[in-house]
């Protein structure tokens, strides 16, 4: 780690470091089928929008990333420049399991909200280190720009103050895209 990195983290605290750390990282592509059926392809599905990725890596974390799966619906289902997914991380799962862990999965989603969730079955690694994972039953949520770079992230409950910080780093991204038009 560089002594910049070193010293915002002693500094300023992790939080606050998670944007300057993260900044010019990108998200591991992924093709993945959302619970509706749909193909999903990352970074691409982001390509000229803004993306919020909210990823689980256990099944203590689903109360948490479903929490922010219903806030940023109620953002933004129905926007053209926002997409939003709830990405469960399955690659531990064993193979013969993974079909069990996804119709229970399934059965418990609305089906409005299918088409957000998609699990990732491979690269779990990679998704760890981006999100900067630390404890097993947090949500990770990534801001994520149209080229698939982390511009933003927390982790955690879905409170005031951290979806106030997501609809800062959206908002700033989206005028941004608005700027180069």
């Amino acid at each position: 780690m560089g002594w910049r990195i070193q010293l915002c983290l002693l500094v300023l605290g992790v939080e606050a470091c998670l944007p300057v750390v993260a900044q010019q990282a990108r998200i591991p592509a992924v093709k993945s089928v959302s619970m509706a059926g749909d193909t999903v392809e990352l970074p691409d599905a982001l390509r000229g929008k803004v993306g919020v990725l909210v990823l689980g890596f256990s099944k203590g974390s689903q109360g948490q990333v479903t929490t922010w799966g219903r806030r940023l619906a109620a953002e933004w289902k129905d926007s053209a420049s926002v997409v939003y997914y709830e990405m469960p991380m399955l690659a531990g799962v064993p193979r013969m399991l993974r079909g069990m862990v996804t119709r229970s999965m399934k059965s418990s989603i609305p089906e409005r909200a299918q088409s957000r969730f998609v699990p990732i079955t491979s690269d779990e690694d990679a998704w760890r280190a981006l999100a900067h994972y630390s404890k097993g039953d947090d949500a990770y949520v990534l801001v994520v720009d149209g080229e698939g770079r982390v511009v933003w992230q927390t982790q955690g409950g879905a409170t005031d103050a951290a979806f106030a910080g997501v609809k800062e780093r959206v908002a700033g991204l989206r005028g941004a895209s608005e700027a180069r038009k």
